[in-house]
């Protein structure tokens, strides 16, 4: 073998550098590091505008983005892509599962925003550029409500804790029960806040840790659970960024969420997808009540003529249930009645002879809510839904004005939120007149529709509902 290398070695040519050779090759390596400082660098923004997209990573759920037959909903899907548009792009949502892959993502810049779900004070984001926040949240202790409530986190006894791990309020209780001994904190890795709630209700955890959006946007389905107290009253919820040199692309988010928030559309927004109070525990105890009693009787008509006409059948008993509490002898102080509330004109018009027949209004109500949907057919989603449940609260003219006015204004008269500030400006115009317009009542209408449908989502389809954004990359049109 050393013969072999010795052999080699003997065939390779000896090669003198003379001195002319060492200061020809330190030229050439000066002008190729000056030529390569010269190239122009692409920054984050560039890039984003270079390939026509804009990468958003989170965990799906309904405080954040959502799938539905109708297409993607919730508070970040809008936000998100309006800083798209904004940006001349389209968006793309990741559902990265859980926390820990959310920071990965946006550490290995496979994502060019991160939704963390972290509060900005949290420790794992120092490392990472957060924007101004676009909601504030408290963190809280839940418990089931037969049990008395803490008066302060030192109050309390031996106890089990769940909480969802790599959460801010994993961090929180880690450093509020240190010299706690007789506390037990359960992190479980990602688990959706639904099976945490469900294991505070079955008396299996003591208590529970989330965000108030957390629980708000399901406290709809646990009538006998309520906040204990706050482990935190003020956290703020922001976007993450990489934190490099190059600030482009946070420096335009920074520059949108500012114009969001002075021209009113980030207060609106967050409004919108909170709950408000729909689902007091009173409110809760009667819709899980009606749920269990009355949904039975009417859900195969529901999904019948929700089928007939491409709805979601969660949707059309949302609208009925908003209407008449899903009562087929209700009556409004105006004359309109039955499950789907007709008017007499529009059960004349959709062919129903006595609003007060079950099937027959749901038939009716299913083909005029589909009626207006039709005619809405250059509204993309969800705005188009939106839109549809005013119209059918306040009828389809109103809205059709209201869309021309904000496109004479040089606005888009496409989008829910324009919309339904021109809505107020005519509604402001009437009275000034001396008429009615009832805005107020349709704007309510939506709202309160949207939380039913939500609710009625979560208890009939379960963690159903995140499976559509589970696969990483698929985007969200």
């Amino acid at each position: 073998m050393s013969g072999g290398i010795k052999a080699l070695n003997a065939e390779l040519p000896r090669i003198r550098f003379q001195p002319r050779h060492l200061l020809r090759a330190s030229l050439v390596s000066i002008l190729l590091v000056a030529v390569f400082q010269l190239q122009p660098t692409t920054t984050a923004l560039q890039q984003v505008q270079a390939r026509g997209e804009l990468i958003v990573t989170g965990i799906s759920g309904p405080t954040t983005f959502y799938q539905t037959s109708n297409g993607a909903r919730g508070l970040q899907y809008e936000l998100a892509r309006l800083f798209a548009e904004d940006l001349g792009v389209k968006l793309t949502l990741r559902d990265a599962g859980n926390t820990d892959g959310v920071l990965t993502a946006i550490r290995h810049n496979q994502t060019d925003i991160a939704i963390s779900g972290l509060a900005s004070d949290d420790t794992r984001l120092t490392r990472l550029r957060t924007a101004s926040p676009y909601m504030a949240v408290s963190e809280q202790l839940v418990q089931r409500l037969d049990r008395p409530l803490l008066p302060t986190f030192d109050a309390i006894g031996a106890a089990r804790i769940g909480v969802i791990a790599g959460s801010s309020e994993a961090q929180r209780l880690k450093s509020l029960t240190r010299w706690r001994s007789d506390i037990q904190v359960i992190e479980f890795e990602g688990m959706d806040p639904l099976a945490l709630l469900e294991q505070v209700e079955r008396g299996e955890l003591d208590y529970a840790a989330l965000t108030s959006s957390e629980f708000d946007a399901r406290r709809a389905l646990f009538p006998n659970v309520g906040v204990s107290l706050n482990l935190q009253d003020y956290s703020e919820l922001a976007w993450a960024f990489l934190k490099t040199t190059d600030k482009s692309l946070y420096t335009s988010a920074q520059a949108f969420l500012a114009r969001k928030q002075e021209d009113g559309t980030l207060g609106k927004l967050v409004a919108f997808y909170s709950q408000g109070n729909t689902f007091d525990p009173y409110a809760v105890r009667s819709f899980q009540r009606d749920i269990a009693q009355r949904l039975p009787r009417y859900q195969q008509l529901f999904e019948k003529n929700a089928r007939k006409h491409g709805m979601d059948w969660h949707l059309l008993a949302a609208i009925a249930y908003q209407e008449s509490r899903w009562e087929p002898s209700a009556v409004s102080p105006t004359g309109v009645q039955g499950l789907m509330m007709l008017t007499n004109d529009t059960a004349s018009f959709m062919g129903v002879e006595d609003r007060t027949n079950v099937p027959q209004s749901i038939r009716g109500g299913a083909a005029y809510y589909k009626m207006i949907v039709d005619n809405l057919a250059d509204v993309p989603e969800p705005d188009r839904t939106w839109m549809a449940l005013a119209a059918y609260n306040m009828g389809p003219g109103h809205i059709e004005r209201a869309r021309n006015r904000a496109f004479k204004a040089g606005t888009d008269g496409n989008k829910w939120l324009v919309v339904s500030h021109h809505l107020r400006a005519m509604a402001y115009d009437a009275r000034r007149q001396g008429r009615n317009i009832p805005v107020g009542q349709a704007l309510h209408y939506v709202q309160q529709v949207r939380r039913y449908y939500d609710a009625l989502l979560l208890t009939t389809a379960g963690n159903d509902h995140r499976v559509a954004m589970n696969d990483i990359g698929r985007p969200v049109q």
